[in-house]
């Protein structure tokens, strides 16, 4: 039987509504204004920021699992009995924007912050490298560079400076763009309300799947392209179509709330955030189990563990759904957007009015073979 916090309203509660409110404006805003399903698009990561109103004044049942004294209360996150020390935080930018409408990117050298107008490379103990660009509302990485729609046509920006490439001429401002290796997809939504994911053959656009409804979350990895389609009953269901091309294979309809992220990293996982579990889907969609319960987990990113935001820092949980530690950022605010590798683990916050931070934890192969 799931365990459940038992939760009543009180001021902290209220001020996470308040927040989780603040974010969907600041999100209509720099997507076209208010009203039509534009809204729940772009950072599909932010939008997951719902989940922290459960925060607050909620107490754990006597059942509940280590996990839970992580997601209840005001403090920054606990961890179980297998708790590592934690490395120092490192803030390697802070800047003026909004951190709600920022996204987050990572490869094995460095992390990128990416805005509408400004992307950031970041490495820890250098001087951030900077680009000014008009990079839209869904830039991506594809290797180390930029990849954008901008004025009609999807372009290219190398770090090193020089003019972008235009890489294919695609009259729709793209909601979403996902990447893997040196592929990309995206998703496109039409004058009438149509959802549809789109790839490059070359320069030429290939449609992938039109869907009937909402398109919510999308994620990419390796040829496999996966996404939550919101059914026009409000049910939901996850599906998974191949970049080459074919029909997409789904899950069953779904009731509850709707996943706003996803991340594929091998298997899928994402939060639940009414049952406060993480879960866990193999690739072909076939198989679900729940990897953590009494947890927030939001945003959430994946690698050698699984890490959570939560207020007061983040809590890394291992695959087999115990904390390892908690990883506080030394800094208040509101966790907007995490990034993860194997050798550490970013944060995007809000640190005040207009005002952001990215901050990183390194993490090394000790850290892993310790626990």
């Amino acid at each position: 039987m799931t365990n459940r916090l038992r939760v009543r309203r009180c001021p902290a509660t209220e001020r996470w509504l308040r927040v989780e409110k603040r974010t969907r404006t600041t999100r209509r805003q720099a997507q076209g204004g208010p009203g039509g399903p534009r809204q729940f698009l772009g950072g599909f990561a932010l939008l997951s920021l719902v989940a922290l109103h459960l925060v607050g004044c909620g107490r754990p049942t006597e059942r509940a699992a280590p996990l839970a004294a992580a997601s209840a209360g005001a403090g920054a996150p606990r961890a179980s009995k297998t708790e590592a020390p934690a490395p120092k935080p490192t803030t390697l930018l802070a800047t003026s924007g909004s951190a709600y409408a920022a996204m987050l990117a990572a490869d094995d050298e460095a992390s990128y912050l990416l805005t509408g107008s400004v992307a950031y490379r970041l490495v820890p103990g250098r001087v951030a490298e900077k680009r000014v660009l008009d990079l839209g509302i869904s830039p991506a990485l594809v290797r180390d560079r930029l990849l954008y729609w901008s004025r009609g046509a999807f372009r290219q920006a190398d770090w090193g400076g020089g003019d972008p490439a235009v890489l294919a001429s695609v009259p729709h401002q793209p909601q979403r763009v996902v990447t893997s290796g040196e592929r990309f997809a995206w998703l496109d939504l039409a004058e009438d309300g149509r959802f549809t994911i789109r790839t490059l053959d070359g320069s030429r656009v290939r449609d992938l799947h039109t869907a009937s409804g909402l398109v919510a979350a999308l994620a990419m990895r390796d040829e496999s392209i996966y996404f939550v389609e919101q059914g026009p009953s409000k049910g939901w269901r996850f599906g998974v179509v191949p970049l080459s091309g074919g029909s997409p294979r789904f899950t069953r309809m779904r009731s509850g709330r709707t996943p706003a992220m996803l991340v594929a990293l091998g298997d899928l996982f994402y939060y639940d955030g009414p049952s406060l579990t993480v879960r866990r889907v193999s690739p072909d969609l076939e198989r679900e189990v729940v990897l953590a319960r009494d947890v927030i987990c939001s945003p959430i990113a994946v690698a050698d563990q699984v890490y959570c935001a939560q207020p007061g820092g983040l809590v890394e949980v291992g695959f087999d759904g115990v904390v390892r530690r908690a990883l506080p950022l030394e800094r208040p605010g509101m966790i907007t957007a995490v990034s993860a590798t194997a050798t550490r683990v970013t944060c995007v916050i809000d640190v005040g009015r207009d005002e952001l931070a990215v901050v990183t934890i390194p993490l090394t192969p000790a850290d892993h073979a310790a626990r």
